[in-house]
């Protein structure tokens, strides 16, 4: 691990519960890692039933039932930095024995979605403490 790559033998989910860490149950199926979708949802103000697949996962989440069009752009942001998040946290948790809290996951969340927005396409008229 000295040079950060995960032996054959290290398939294990890194928060501990037994399951094999495949995309499916990394990001979504992990009881703690799913748990952020859970606070993103409360974040939005929105409800959502997690398909058990990533790709499902994705489409539902930036089609929205009900949502507008024009949001459709920054749940696709949203849903690109939660994963990146999950995925940051999941490699310190492995490489450098940090804590996973789903609760900074989704501060990490907001923060860089409201940066990627900002910085790129969108003009958005209003400060981070808004987002």
């Amino acid at each position: 691990m000295s040079r950060h790559v995960i032996q054959p033998i290290d398939i294990l989910c890194v928060d501990g519960c037994g399951d094999m860490e495949m995309a499916d149950h990394q990001f979504i199926g992990c009881n703690v890692f799913g748990s952020v979708w859970y606070l993103i949802c409360l974040w939005l103000g929105i409800s959502f039933v997690c398909p058990g697949s990533l790709q499902d996962h994705f489409t539902q989440f930036i089609h929205m039932a009900g949502m507008p069009r024009s949001c459709h752009f920054y749940l696709k942001i949203i849903w690109l930095a939660s994963t990146w998040a999950i995925w940051e946290v999941r490699n310190n948790s492995v490489f450098k024995n940090a804590v996973i809290d789903p609760y900074r996951i989704l501060e990490k969340v907001k923060l860089d979605s409201f940066l990627w927005l900002s910085s790129n396409v969108v003009p958005i008229s209003f400060g981070f403490h808004d987002w």
